[in-house]
């Protein structure tokens, strides 16, 4: 079969009509109709129901149809996406970074040596609605909608050598109450699910600082000043020379991070290539 009789198939099966298919194709009908005719005799099957000039899809019609509109549409975006990814088109992806954002030097670095034509503009609004994708993370319960899963990964407990905490592997957070917190500030997806930890052990930590910043929140770490909750993965190693970071056993601290898009927007083909460059970072980043 060719790819024009499933082009007509499709443009007939959405007017039920041969004559409008025909003026929307710009050929002439009998030029439809044996299209039609020669797709059906290589399926094997009749994909329409005829009744005059009007005719309705068969259940093999309505599966053809089901089929072929997601294949169809990859095939118009083909060569898009071939364009971006030979590096001839130039484009720009709106990236709304609500969390791990320690990593996105590394990870817009890596992606430029691909792909130099793909430019960023890069926000950061938990209220933003006009963006290609956005990264944010999510307590381990939640499932988004709109969205794909890159990480699942535990928080744990960032510890200075000089804490007595670091003589032991795990913690119970129900045991910090007395303890100076370092943490992100408020607004922060992060500082949403980690304040919901607390609220689990029923208390609100003291908090000795807060930033914006996990490198400034690691540096006070490893000075002394405090202790902090401390994403494995994602936040990066810190050193083990001056601090340590030790497992929470109670209560279950993880979250997920998911690279979302706008709900009923279609993802262009930059951002797709950008969303699979994601995907495979962190399996490394989770490998590694």
């Amino acid at each position: 079969m060719e790819l024009f009789q499933l082009r007509y198939f499709l443009t007939v099966a959405k007017y039920e009509n041969f004559s409008k298919a025909a003026e929307e194709l710009l050929i002439s009908q009998p030029s439809i109709s044996k299209a039609i005719k020669m797709l059906e005799t290589e399926l094997g099957v009749s994909v329409f129901e005829r009744k005059g000039k009007r005719v309705t899809l068969n259940n093999a019609g309505k599966a053809l149809r089901e089929r072929l509109n997601g294949i169809m549409s990859t095939l118009d975006n083909l060569q898009n996406e071939l364009s971006v990814a030979a590096g001839a088109k130039q484009s720009t992806i709106i990236f709304n970074v609500l969390t791990a954002s320690s990593l996105l030097p590394d990870i817009l670095l890596k992606f430029k040596k691909e792909y130099p034509l793909i430019n960023f503009h890069l926000i950061q609004k938990s209220v933003a609605t006009k963006f290609d994708l956005c990264i944010t993370s999510t307590l381990p319960d939640t499932l988004l909608n709109n969205g794909i899963l890159v990480l699942g990964e535990d928080i744990k407990l960032a510890v200075p050598l000089t804490s007595h905490f670091s003589l032991y592997d795990s913690v119970d957070l129900r045991d910090l109450r007395q303890e100076n917190f370092m943490l992100l500030n408020k607004g922060y997806t992060l500082r949403t699910i980690t304040s919901h930890f607390f609220d689990l052990c029923g208390y609100s930590p003291n908090i000795a600082f807060e930033s914006d910043n996990p490198h400034v929140i690691r540096d006070l770490v490893e000075a002394g000043l405090g202790i902090s909750l401390w994403p494995e993965l994602s936040w990066g190693k810190i050193r083990h020379h001056r601090a340590k970071l030790l497992h929470i056993k109670n209560p279950t601290c993880r979250r997920n991070i998911f690279v979302t898009w706008p709900d009923k927007k279609k993802i262009s083909p930059e951002a797709q290539i950008f969303l699979n460059f994601i995907k495979f970072y962190f399996q490394r980043l989770h490998s590694d």
